[in-house]
């Protein structure tokens, strides 16, 4: 195939002068260029290391049959299907089998004489075609781009926005964890709900852009189902109390304790056809049921239903579940849609119809693999001889020295709480990779904790260089890696990285705990306060959320800065210091980046910067960088200069009130 900025280019071969210089000409004619071969080693040679439009070759060449001679040529050529014109006596005769793989690609016979007015005509046909396929291929590769893209932004936006909700989760764990009475555990038990629904209804939207750019991943794990189902019914206890309806749950009893699967989409199909069915209800009572269908050798097929005598799907509800052509819907019917593929991934069917109680059943089944090992939120590295988890003789949590690797501030905040409340104090945080290398390369640590996604050098290009760079003190550091990525996108890279175990965001006292026991098995017991699990949350009843009235934007909000570092005075000092002295360099990082006109590290950096605006509380420098971000998106330059002026001065008023 010749590339579209080149002209197009022919191989003659024929050892008749005459006939070349006709063809030449004829070529020449047709604006393709030309290379002439006058023996088959010659012109073997060509179609070996150049890609050529077309083949014009004549009997004169050789002795052996035609068919067979181009078969031979298109095997040894860079272009598998290369078209081609024969010119010969009489057109060879040919078994139908031979005809076959000859017919892959264009071919045509012109029998002498040559009529210099039909190879013309032949030529330019077969310009014609390879155009096409030209086009045709460039707009694969647009597509494929494009697909490529919407990937990519899907994986950052999912990451981005599930970041400040695992905030949320983990500030809420933290605050259970704390002296509260029963009022206040209500609430936060409401925030943390809030969150993780809030969290399941965008997981919902994100997998929909997989599915529809055929992307959609199924990972493999071990996770107990019972306690994934009790987690979906209380996260949506409070939408069954706005209902006025209460949940049902039976689950059989011969269910296995522990199975091997995607815990996570596990979540997405009880969470969306509860959802579907809690919305359609107007009885007092629904009920769940989740059941063992079958079991073969190691294989088991449960079968999940919501059963309810007042559920009735709509028509386009119906025709989600039921016609697989349907792909543009609206987001009332995303959540069954959705469903309905992933249970499709996991060798499963969904439907809804009348059993034989007279009761609407909305079901599916999925298949899973039963498993002996226990349940583990960390993925940990598999044993090799050359990357072994660490173990230590007694050593007490507060002797344990952790590098903490994270980029968002209130990310750093809760996870250096959560290493408190185990008992370690020793801990050091930087920013990115970059400087995670360079302590490394002056300070003995037992431990890293290493975020996947920052700026300047990410988590997994750092943990590479942890294991091969020679400076490194301490290459065979225990690192566990921290991301509100979901998993299937990074597992394979995990390992090959250096990584030792990855933990989800929002970062969880209990997995934390025997991540690190993991890595020293002979550490002295972590000890931890109260936290999420170990409440009963069937017995907390709940309140009814009163609206918030929306605030409008403050210069800094220094009252909700520090309740979210728990009213420690210190820490918001070192926070507010860190952000004064950071923000003008970042902004004149922006401007330096304007003068060479390199809009995307000035996107880059606005965008960092509304994220730490965001995190300190200062809501209008939050919207000033917001759009600085989307007028250089735009290039406005008229805009980017009136926002960094703005910028500036609001920034100094936040300097000067602080």
């Amino acid at each position: 195939m010749a590339d579209k900025h080149h002209k197009p280019i022919a191989i003659i071969a024929t050892p008749d002068d005459n006939q070349m210089k006709m063809i030449i000409n004829i070529c020449n004619h047709c604006h393709i260029d030309s290379v002439g071969a006058k023996d088959f080693q010659q012109l073997i040679k060509f179609v070996k290391v150049q890609t050529f439009t077309m083949l014009i070759i004549s009997d004169k060449l050789a002795e052996a049959h035609l068919f067979d001679l181009i078969l031979m040529i298109r095997n040894h050529s860079c272009e598998k299907y290369l078209p081609v014109i024969a010119i010969c006596a009489h057109p060879p005769e040919s078994a139908e089998e031979k005809l076959k793989p000859l017919l892959r690609a264009p071919i045509d016979i012109l029998t002498y004489p040559v009529n210099s007015s039909i190879l013309t005509c032949k030529i330019h046909l077969l310009l014609t075609l390879d155009n096409q396929k030209n086009a045709l291929q460039e707009e694969s590769q647009k597509s494929a781009r494009a697909r490529f893209a919407k990937k990519a932004f899907l994986s950052s936006i999912g990451n981005d926005i599930r970041t400040p909700i695992n905030s949320i989760i983990g500030m809420s764990d933290l605050l259970i964890g704390d002296k509260l009475d029963s009022e206040q555990t209500k609430h936060i038990l409401n925030i943390r709900r809030s969150a993780e629904m809030l969290l399941a209804l965008f997981n919902t939207k994100i997998d929909y852009a997989n599915i529809q750019t055929g992307s959609l991943e199924i990972e493999s794990r071990v996770f107990k189902p019972i306690k994934t189902i009790q987690k979906i019914v209380t996260m949506l206890s409070s939408f069954l109390h706005s209902k006025r309806t209460e949940l049902i749950t039976k689950i059989d009893p011969s269910m296995p304790s522990v199975l091997l699967g995607d815990p996570a989409h596990f979540e997405q199909i009880l969470f969306n056809m509860l959802f579907v069915c809690i919305q359609q209800t107007i009885n007092d009572f629904i009920t769940l049921h989740v059941q063992v269908n079958s079991k073969q050798d190691d294989q088991i097929k449960l079968y999940i239903s919501v059963e309810d005598d007042s559920i009735d799907l709509t028509e386009i509800q119906l025709a989600t579940l039921n016609d697989d052509s349907i792909t543009d819907i609206n987001n009332i019917h995303i959540g069954l849609f959705v469903t309905k593929h992933i249970v499709q991934a996991l060798d499963g069917n969904i439907g809804f119809s009348v059993n034989n109680n007279n009761l609407s059943e909305l079901w599916c089944t999925s298949c899973f693999t039963k498993t002996s090992l226990r349940d583990e939120k960390e993925i940990i590295a598999p044993d090799t001889n050359d990357k072994v988890l660490l173990s230590s003789e007694s050593l007490d949590p507060d002797n344990l020295r952790v590098l903490l690797v994270e980029d968002s501030p209130i990310n750093q905040l809760v996870e250096r709480k959560l290493l408190n409340s185990l008992g370690i104090t020793q801990i050091e945080v930087v920013e990115n990779g970059e400087e995670a290398i360079n302590i490394l390369t002056k300070k003995d640590f037992d431990l890293v904790l290493m975020d996947i996604f920052m700026p300047v050098m990410n988590g997994l290009n750092a943990s590479r260089l942890i294991r091969h760079q020679n400076t490194i003190r301490n290459p065979n550091i225990p690192i566990i890696a921290l991301s509100a990525q979901k998993t299937e996108n990074l597992q394979g890279d995990f390992f090959n990285y250096g990584i030792n175990i990855f933990l989800p965001k929002p970062l969880q006292l209990e997995p934390l705990a025997n991540a690190i026991k993991k890595c020293f098995p002979q550490i002295k017991t972590l000890s931890s306060n109260q936290s999420i699990s170990d409440l009963d949350a069937e017995s907390v009843k709940q309140s009814v959320e009163l609206p918030i009235k929306p605030k409008e934007k403050v210069l800094f909000d220094k009252k909700t800065l520090l309740e979210r570092l728990d009213g420690d005075e210190a820490l918001y000092q070192e926070l507010v210091e860190g952000f004064m002295a950071d923000i003008p360099v970042q902004i004149n990082k922006i401007e330096k980046s304007l003068d060479f006109d390199d809009l995307s590290i000035a996107e880059h950096l606005a965008h960092t910067l509304k994220g730490a605006f965001s995190n300190v509380g200062a809501q209008l420098l939050q919207k000033i960088a917001k759009d600085l971000e989307n007028d250089i998106q735009h290039t406005n330059m008229k805009k980017i200069k009136k926002n960094i002026k703005q910028l500036k001065k609001s920034f100094n008023k936040v300097k000067n009130y602080i």
